[in-house]
């Protein structure tokens, strides 16, 4: 197994990074945080179907395990949604030592990480990213959802308990994905090491790669990230350097 620790102000904690990890999730929750009371998957449509019944499995029935299914996609980084997950934590009677696992991209990890923050003034989530674009979003605690007159705006700073990273479920995305993901994973060598850089530029067809190295290339990423959060937790200066082309990106975004 690849592990990078991440060692903010706040909270330490592993990313570990394996083929298979999804069916081992109910083991990694009690090495990391018990006790639990119970387990709240959320998930969108686009994962769902292939990857929430390995999840759920890997309990083994030790807890009560509640499911949420959103739709894929940004416009779920919603008021709305926000909702509709609050409301199903409620529903689930969720208390301060129940668990939210965040199954999913960027927009799951997000949206489930905010839920976590502000259910019951903060309770404790793990990040399963499913996506090569969501390691830098899984990594580092920034959570947060959308508002109509801009992206992010509501949120706040809620590290997670670990993140647990199937590197199995990236070979299930289209071609597409695998390159929004590269490009962020090329950003870190921009930023910060120049020979991770040069390693990168001679990768020719990167949804090809061999596990064993997509392994190594994600350790190696999700490092140069661990190092600037742990110096700034709360990005009130390096920390900064991440949202390269970020800003832009966004801007594009909201055209």
């Amino acid at each position: 197994m690849n592990r990078v620790q991440v060692a903010t102000k706040s909270k330490v904690y592993d990313v570990c990074i394996k083929a298979g990890l999804r069916h081992l999730i109910g083991d990694a929750v009690k090495k990391v945080t018990e006790p639990v009371s119970s387990v709240l998957v959320i998930t969108d449509t686009d994962v769902a179907p292939l990857y929430l019944d390995d999840v759920v499995l890997s309990f083994k029935n030790e807890y009560p395990v509640y499911t949420e299914v959103i739709q894929s996609g940004e416009a779920s980084k919603s008021f709305s949604v926000y909702e509709q997950v609050m409301t199903k934590a409620l529903e689930s009677s969720l208390d301060r030592k129940s668990l939210i696992i965040a199954l999913g991209g960027g927009v799951v990890g997000d949206l489930a990480g905010f839920v976590a923050a502000t259910y019951m003034r903060g309770i404790r989530f793990i990040q399963v990213p499913t996506t090569l674009l969501a390691h830098d979003s899984s990594v580092g605690g920034k959570v947060a959802i959308n508002h109509p007159l801009g992206k992010n705006m509501v949120g706040s700073f809620h590290q997670p308990e670990s993140v647990l990273y199937d590197t199995e479920m990236l070979y299930s995305l289209p071609v597409k994905e695998w390159r929004s993901g590269f490009a962020e994973v090329m950003k870190h060598g921009f930023i910060r090491d120049l020979s991770f850089l040069n390693w990168l530029q001679e990768i020719k067809v990167i949804e090809e790669m061999p596990i064993e190295q997509l392994n190594t290339l994600l350790e190696k990423s999700i490092s140069i990230k661990a190092e600037i959060v742990t110096v700034d937790e709360k990005e009130s200066g390096i920390r900064a350097h991440l949202n390269f082309g970020h800003t832009l990106g966004h801007a594009i975004e909201s055209d």
